[in-house]
């Protein structure tokens, strides 16, 4: 028979509860902020890393498929915030870049999460905050593509 515990302590189970509370926490802090969704931010501030870059990378960067990158770059468009554009090398290819807008909005993003970061890692060291990042690196990679 199976010992009861309070909390399960399956890792999976533990990231998954941890994953809601701090989106949960992630939406009410870019709420007050810079009132734009986790995806939307997400798309800033990895286009202020790879800006100018083609959609599917876009899509892979942030961990969306292609439909969805789509459609959340048509809304950011239209909200003056990227500009899609064809690329040089090849004209069916399109590539998104932020807008003068886009990186003014993406500053906001960068100083709601500096803080929250902060909170995030408080009570931890340089090496135990690179262990986390670490296995958060390792994670996904430890499974057979099926």
């Amino acid at each position: 028979m199976a010992i009861a515990r309070t909390v399960d302590r399956r890792l999976f189970f533990v990231l998954d509860r941890v994953h809601t509370r701090l989106s949960q926490q992630a939406d009410a802090v870019l709420a007050k902020g810079s009132a734009l969704g986790r995806s939307q931010a997400l798309v800033l501030v990895f286009l202020g890393y790879n800006d100018n870059c083609r959609m599917s990378d876009l899509a892979e960067g942030t961990g969306r498929n292609n439909a969805a990158i789509s459609g959340l770059v048509e809304r950011m468009e239209e909200a003056g915030l990227v500009e899609r554009q064809p690329s040089y090398g090849d004209r069916r290819v399109k590539t998104v870049a932020l807008t003068a807008q886009g990186w003014a909005k993406r500053e906001d993003v960068m100083n709601d999460f500096r803080d929250f970061n902060t909170q995030l890692t408080k009570g931890l060291n340089d090496s135990e905050i690179e262990a986390v990042f670490k296995f958060l690196r390792l994670a996904p990679t430890q499974f057979k593509q099926t």
